[in-house]
């Protein structure tokens, strides 16, 4: 590092440290480098290390963190738990990194029906915290031990939750606090129970990429718990599962909070890894809710009605949670399982298809990696969120490989994950829609779509200061 660059980065240092104390800015190359990386496993560029590593504690802060940036001209990454799977929380660029670890505060409001929390609460805290007074958090990541609020209202997602049972997170928040990218705060929506009609400033922001805004405080209107019911169906194979999935919708049976699949050969792996004996085909599990245990049943019933009629090997109904978590954490293990039995590093695509050609998309799911030049010969697997017809083609990619050709195999499985999106009419529904997907969100909504976006962003962010290199397809 020259010494002009070790200038700069205690120049920027210094100023945060006269905006947020010196315990919470980093100028160290490790906490920097740490601050960088992200799930993809391929090594750190040098400019993609940032400045400085800042740890604001309120709106304010982040204010005059913005307007600092923006007066100097310097890019604004900010960071959570950084698990998001389409590369958005890896810098292009030097900068400054924002983390939202210390606005972690919540507050259960039960008088005025809502609860509000800061971005960096952790996705499992809160649903615990909203369980024990009888609430339900309506969204479910797979990385919930970990991941953030901010994140997952910036993605708007609903993670293992099936969009047509409960909607998504989005469709329960009243409103948000958030800083602007030029450091104006802007608190959007309502205290009320009904959201907005006509312009509602909160939809800029939930689902917004992060593009727009620091958010600093999440608003979500209280939710009251379920009873539940669970089976677990075996198939000969993933049409028959898939079919059985459409039957559902076709014979308008409600539908189940969470419904995942395996097949045969993913379902061995993640059965094998919990000590349980061998699936006797591909599996689909779902969780049915209702406001009472009869109703959760019958709802439980209906779905099995529809899955029946292709055939399945066999239905178990679960009637305990315990037995309901031992089955889903077959599901849940495999990503680690692989990693760790293979030395390799786990990737995968979402494939979001059409209902009506659901089966024919997931054959070519389980086929995911085939005819492709780098990914060809890897071994792959395949597992969904099948209820919301929601499928994750996945691969190992060995660590050996030089980073250039793991980031090259990473790029040949988003380019496959586009061409399948395409063909089947559907779209990212879970990590958002730029970074590494960038290019199919301007094949799939056209130029004059991706042009709209970012008119929106140059007038709010006219500098780019905020997480540039998300819309550009950088990162």
């Amino acid at each position: 590092m020259s010494e002009i660059e070790s200038a700069k980065i205690e120049s920027i240092a210094s100023s945060l440290r006269k905006i947020v104390s010196e315990e919470f800015v980093s100028a160290a190359l490790i906490e920097r480098i740490v601050s960088a990386e992200d799930t993809f496993s391929y090594e750190l560029r040098e400019e993609e290390v940032p400045y400085a590593v800042v740890m604001p504690g309120s709106k304010e802060e982040i204010s005059e963190i913005l307007k600092f940036a923006n007066k100097e001209k310097i890019p604004v990454f900010v960071r959570g738990s950084a698990s998001q799977l389409a590369g958005s929380t890896r810098p292009h660029t030097h900068g400054i990194m924002l983390s939202i670890d210390r606005l972690n505060k919540m507050e259960i409001l039960e008088d005025y029906n809502f609860f509000e929390c800061g971005p960096g609460c952790i996705v499992a805290k809160v649903a615990e915290e909203l369980g024990r007074l009888g609430f339900f958090l309506p969204v479910y990541p797979g990385s919930r031990r970990i991941a953030r609020m901010g994140g997952i209202v910036s993605n708007n997602t609903s993670a293992h939750i099936v969009d047509t049972s409960i909607g998504k997170l989005g469709d329960y928040i009243l409103g948000v606090e958030v800083v602007l990218p030029n450091g104006d705060i802007l608190e959007t929506g309502t205290k009320g129970m009904r959201r907005p009609a006509g312009t509602d400033l909160t939809k800029f922001f939930v689902g917004g990429d992060g593009l727009l805004g620091v958010i600093t405080k999440i608003r979500i209107r209280l939710v009251p718990d379920f009873e539940y019911s669970y089976a677990v169906v075996y198939f000969n194979d993933v049409r028959s599962l898939t079919r059985g999935v459409q039957r559902m919708y076709y014979e308008k049976r409600p539908s189940p909070l969470l419904m995942e699949m395996m097949n045969e050969e993913t379902a061995r792996v993640g059965f094998s890894a919990k000590g349980l004996p061998a699936p006797k085909g591909a599996v689909l599990f779902f969780e049915s809710i209702g406001y009472s245990k009869e109703e959760a049943e019958t709802r439980r019933e209906q779905v099995i009605q529809s899955l029946k009629a292709e055939n399945p090997i066999e239905v178990e109904r679960m009637e305990g949670i315990e037995e309901w978590e031992g089955i889903v954490s077959t599901r849940e293990v495999i990503a680690s399982f692989l990693c760790q039995n293979s030395g390799a590093q786990w990737k995968a695509a979402e494939v979001i298809p059409n209902l009506k050609y659901l089966p024919e998309a997931t054959e070519e799911c389980e086929n995911f990696t085939q005819g492709l030049p780098i990914c060809g010969s890897l071994e792959h697997y395949l597992y969904g969120h099948i209820g919301a017809v929601s499928l994750h083609p996945g691969i190992l990619i060995p660590r050996d490989w030089d980073s250039e050709k793991q980031r090259e195999a990473i790029k040949e499985l988003f380019e496959r994950e586009a061409e399948l999106n395409l063909k089947y009419g559907g779209c990212g529904g879970e990590w958002g829609q730029f970074s590494k997907r960038t290019s199919f969100f301007i094949r799939r909504y056209g130029k004059e779509g991706y042009e709209f976006v970012k008119s929106i962003k140059k007038a709010i962010d006219p500098n780019n200061i905020l997480n540039p290199g998300i819309l550009e397809g950088y990162r």
